[in-house]
């Protein structure tokens, strides 16, 4: 499964007006993440413009640094199907399965603004942006995960 993570809002609060607070949140989903190896981590935060991969993993801790594997593409750099318009970061993420040959590979996306996602998005898991990936949403996400993961089970006992 690929989980897509943005930073403001949910590794950390956003607006972060004290620099040791930055990526607190990080051990807490390194440890949920735990229960799931399956899960890749493909970066979908702003932090990405202009920055290399290299620099966006250095603040995170090692168990989450070890599941990145990309970023997601620059809206303005691929033409998005028009429906997708006006949820930019839902096209990013999309655009980047597509560019990895990814498109059936479930997905979720860690994020605070549901408001870059089409309506009802039930591949995004909403932070508050003011307490980020706080225990609710870590609860929320630890279900979401468990349920895929019980649905690919199922998929693959169907074709054995």
């Amino acid at each position: 499964m690929i989980l897509f993570l943005d930073f403001d809002g949910v590794l950390h609060p956003d607006p972060c007006r004290e620099a040791r607070r930055l990526f607190e949140h990080a051990p807490r989903l390194a440890d949920l993440l735990e229960d799931f190896p399956e899960v890749c981590i493909v970066l979908s935060t702003s932090w990405r413009n202009g920055r290399s991969i290299d620099d966006l993993v250095g603040p995170l801790v090692a168990p989450l640094r070890a599941r990145v594997i990309g970023v997601t593409p620059t809206f303005g750099d691929f033409i998005a199907p028009p429906r997708l318009v006006p949820y930019r970061r839902q096209a990013e993420c999309l655009q980047w399965l597509v560019e990895q040959g990814q498109e059936n590979r479930p997905w979720f996306a860690l994020d605070d603004r549901a408001s870059w996602f089409e309506p009802y998005c039930d591949r995004l898991i909403e932070c508050d942006s003011r307490r980020g990936f706080d225990a609710h949403a870590a609860r929320r996400l630890h279900a979401a995960l468990a349920r895929e993961r019980q649905r690919l089970l199922r998929h693959i006992d169907t074709v054995i």
